[in-house]
C-alpha cells in the first residue's frame, strides 16, 4: 500500500496537494513547491513495481536529455517514504483532455501536433534515445501554451547501451493502439517505430478511429490480431478521411529501412504547408484565448471611438413637412471631414453624411475611408427593410476597408434602395443631387395632390 499521502512535503520543499493519475507503475501528484508556489508533478512508483526499474530509467533518460527543449524538466529525484519517486515541472493537460473538451481538432491544430512533436522526436533521436510509447495521453500542453510536451520516457531505449541480441525474440512493449508493426513482431525498434507511431497517433486525431479500435481488450489474441492488421491494412484506406499529406507521410515511413535515419526537415514540410501562410502554429486551445483577447481589444475600440462615428445600421425615420405632406426627398450631403489615425499606423478621413428628409428632419449617419480611395465595401446584406422613408445602409465592419469605386445609387420613388448592398460613389465628395431639380420635383408632387384634391 502507498504510504505518500495529501499534505506530505518532500525535501521540505514540494507540498502534495491532490492526486492527477494513476497507471500500472505508479501514480501522479499534482504539488506545489513552497518557495517559488508553482505547480509540479511528481511521479511516485509503486513499490510492487520498484523491479522494473522504469522510475529509474525515466531518470536516467530525462538525465541524459537534459537542456533538450519541450520534454520535462527534472527538478528532484530520490526515494520518500521506501518510495521512489521524481518531481518535474508541470506541464498542462494531455491530448485525451483537450480532444474531449474540443471533440475534433482543427486541421490547422493537427498540423502543429505533428510539426512539433517531429522536432522533438528528431532531437532525442539525435541523444540516441527511442521513446517507443508515442500515444496522446504522452502529449501534453497548457491551455495558454502554443508548445506541444513529450513525457513519460520510462520505457524508452538508449541505444548506445543497448547490448541485446538483435536476434533474440522481445516481448511487445508500447501502447498496442499506437505500437508499430516491429513492437508487435518483437522486433528491437529504432526511430522509424517512433514515426510509425506518431503516424497513427495523428491519424487517429483527425478521424478519431483506427481500423483495429474494435478489437475487444478481453480477446487474447488482441495483440496478434492488431498486428496483422497494422501490416496488411492499405494506407489508402488507413489515412481516408485524413489530408493527402497524412498518406505521404506513411507512405515514407512504411518505406524507411529501420537503421535509415528519417529525413526529418521534409517530414515537418508536409504538415508546415499548411501553416506557411499563419503567424503563429496555431493549437485550438491557443487560438480560443487569443480569440477572446481580440473580441475585448475589439470592444474596447469600438466604445472608445469618437461619438461621430457611428456603425451604418438601418435607418427608418418618417418627417412631415409644415403642411403634413409627407415627401420621399431626400438629399446626402458632406458635412464634416476630418483626418483620423487608425490602430494599424494608416492614416483615414472620416466623413459624416447628413441627410435631409423634406426640409426639417435629418439623420447623420457615419463612416471612415483610408487615404488610398481603396475602401468602403460593405458586406452584403440580403435583408434590407423597405417602407416609405430611408430604409437604411446594411451593417458594416468598421475596421473592414469600402470601395469606393463604385457609385452611390438613390432613388427618386417611395423607396431609396442601395443596389446589392453596396455603397456607390462617383467621387471622394458623392454625387450630390441637384436642388434645382429638387425644387421642380416637389412643385410637380404639389401639383399632382392639389389635382387628387380637386
Amino acid at each position: 500500500m502507498l504510504q505518500i499521502q495529501i499534505g506530505d512535503i518532500i525535501d521540505n520543499q514540494y507540498e502534495i496537494i491532490k492526486k492527477l493519475s494513476q497507471g500500472s507503475f505508479g501514480i501522479v501528484f499534482y504539488g506545489k513547491c513552497i518557495k517559488t508556489k508553482k505547480g509540479v508533478a511528481i511521479k511516485v512508483e509503486k513499490k510492487e513495481m520498484s523491479s522494473f526499474g522504469s522510475l529509474i530509467r525515466e531518470v536516467e533518460m530525462l538525465s541524459k536529455l537534459k537542456g533538450v527543449p519541450q520534454i520535462p524538466e527534472l527538478l528532484w529525484q530520490g526515494e520518500f517514504k521506501k518510495c521512489n519517486l521524481m518531481i518535474t515541472k508541470l506541464l498542462g493537460h494531455d491530448l485525451i483532455y483537450h480532444q474531449k473538451y474540443y471533440t475534433q481538432f482543427s486541421p490547422q491544430c493537427i498540423n502543429s501536433i505533428a510539426y512539433q512533436l517531429l522536432w522533438i522526436l528528431e532531437q532525442i533521436h539525435k541523444k540516441n534515445i527511442i521513446h517507443r510509447d508515442i500515444k496522446p495521453e504522452n502529449i501534453l500542453s497548457k491551455n495558454e501554451s502554443d508548445k506541444i510536451y513529450l513525457i513519460d520516457f520510462g520505457i524508452s531505449k538508449d541505444t548506445d547501451s543497448n547490448l541485446t541480441n538483435k536476434k533474440k525474440l522481445l516481448p511487445f512493449i508500447g501502447t498496442s493502439r499506437y505500437a508499430s508493426i516491429s513492437a508487435h513482431q518483437g522486433v528491437s525498434q529504432t526511430a522509424k517505430d517512433d514515426l510509425e507511431s506518431l503516424g497513427y497517433v495523428l491519424i487517429y486525431l483527425t478521424t478519431q478511429h483506427l481500423p483495429w479500435m474494435n478489437i475487444e481488450k478481453t480477446d487474447l489474441q488482441r495483440l496478434d490480431k492488431i498486428g496483422k492488421l497494422k501490416e496488411n491494412v492499405l494506407l489508402e484506406d488507413l489515412c481516408f478521411g485524413c489530408p493527402n499529406s497524412m498518406l505521404k507521410y506513411m507512405k515514407y515511413v512504411k518505406e524507411l529501412k529501420p537503421n535509415q535515419k528519417p529525413k526529418y526537415a521534409m517530414l515537418r514540410g508536409l504538415f508546415l504547408t499548411k501553416l506557411q501562410n499563419v503567424i503563429e502554429l496555431g493549437l485550438d486551445w491557443t487560438n480560443q484565448v487569443v480569440k477572446m483577447e481580440k473580441k475585448k481589444q475589439h470592444k474596447k475600440q469600438r466604445n472608445s471611438c469618437d461619438l461621430n462615428f457611428q456603425s451604418c445600421v438601418t435607418i427608418r425615420k418618417p418627417f412631415q413637412l409644415e403642411n403634413q405632406i409627407n415627401l420621399n426627398v431626400k438629399t446626402i450631403a458632406v458635412q464634416d471631414e476630418q483626418m483620423i489615425s487608425s490602430d494599424n499606423g494608416t492614416s483615414q478621413m472620416q466623413f459624416s453624411i447628413v441627410e435631409t428628409l423634406g426640409s426639417k428632419n435629418s439623420v447623420r449617419v457615419g463612416f471612415s475611408a483610408t487615404d488610398n480611395l481603396d475602401c468602403l465595401a460593405i458586406q452584403q446584406n440580403n435583408h434590407l427593410a423597405r417602407g416609405s422613408t430611408f430604409e437604411g445602409i446594411v451593417e458594416a465592419n468598421p475596421l473592414q476597408p469600402l470601395n469606393f469605386e463604385e457609385q452611390l445609387m438613390e432613388r427618386e420613388n417611395q423607396d431609396l434602395e442601395i443596389k446589392y448592398n453596396l455603397l456607390h460613389f462617383s467621387s471622394v465628395y458623392f454625387n450630390f443631387k441637384n436642388p434645382i431639380q429638387q425644387k421642380i420635383i416637389k412643385q410637380n408632387y404639389q401639383v399632382k395632390v392639389i389635382k387628387s384634391i380637386n
